[in-house]
């Protein structure tokens, strides 16, 4: 299989990744995010009346996981041309990407075990479910620097022809900045700043989403330039 065929479905497979992450929520009926500032009860009810969707989804959005650690070893290939790009910055790139795939995989245990035995004790269930999101929502530090050293290493970038536009690394540091406003996650249990706030959930969602879909347009196009530059589609590799 052609070099370039394999760049491109490791591409698709992190749109795959997001795809299927919101899939996991979506079955697990967490879309919308419950308020934290729900009590027991009410935590412990969901829980029981929704452990089987919460164990099949939360088992599809560990999958997702799996399907985002291509997508980064494709955009440290193409940070790899950038001419007089430092290695560190390219396995940098790989270690941050690999961290943070790690809380597609961390969260959805830890919902999954509050849902494993939905009759243990309602304070047992409380508990995790408060680890759970916290964990789903807040660690953003490794996203944030792969963030970073995509925008540098663009930066760096000095070729007549870049690589990636000049745009895409001040994307990238929006991006990042975007993952701040979740620091404030442990200070409310409802408003914008609350795990299901707008802030909190739904702005780091949406960079989230969009970070994707724009970092996997420009993979492409960096992968097909790389392949005119072999000689062409038709070239065998």
């Amino acid at each position: 299989m052609k070099s370039s065929t394999i760049q491109r479905l490791c591409t698709w497979s992190g749109i795959l990744s997001v795809v299927v992450f919101f899939i996991g929520f979506i079955v697990s009926d967490f879309i919308p995010p419950p308020s934290p500032s729900l009590t027991l009860s009410q935590v412990v009810e969901h829980y029981r009346e929704h452990a089987g969707g919460i164990r099949v989804g939360m088992v599809v959005t560990m999958i997702s996981g799996m399907f985002f650690l291509p997508m980064v070893g494709v955009i440290s290939a193409q940070l790899k041309r950038i001419p007089g790009i430092s290695p560190a910055l390219t396995y940098a790139q790989i270690a941050t990407g690999a961290a943070g795939s790690l809380f597609f995989f961390l969260a959805p245990i830890i919902f999954l075990v509050a849902a494993y035995r939905p009759d243990r004790p309602p304070e047992l269930t409380y508990l995790m479910n408060d680890f759970a999101w916290i964990m789903a929502v807040l660690p953003w530090p490794p996203a944030f620097m792969q963030c970073l050293i995509i925008a540098f290493a663009i930066l760096s970038d000095s070729g007549s022809t870049p690589i990636f536009p000049r745009w895409l690394s001040f994307f990238n540091f929006w991006v990042a900045v975007g993952f701040i406003p979740g620091s404030l996650l442990p200070f409310f249990k409802s408003g914008p700043f609350a795990w299901n706030g707008i802030f909190v959930f739904w702005l780091a969602g949406s960079v989230f989403g969009i970070w994707f879909i724009v970092t996997t347009w420009m993979l492409l196009r960096a992968i097909s330039t790389e392949e005119q530059i072999a000689g062409g589609p038709h070239r065998a590799e």
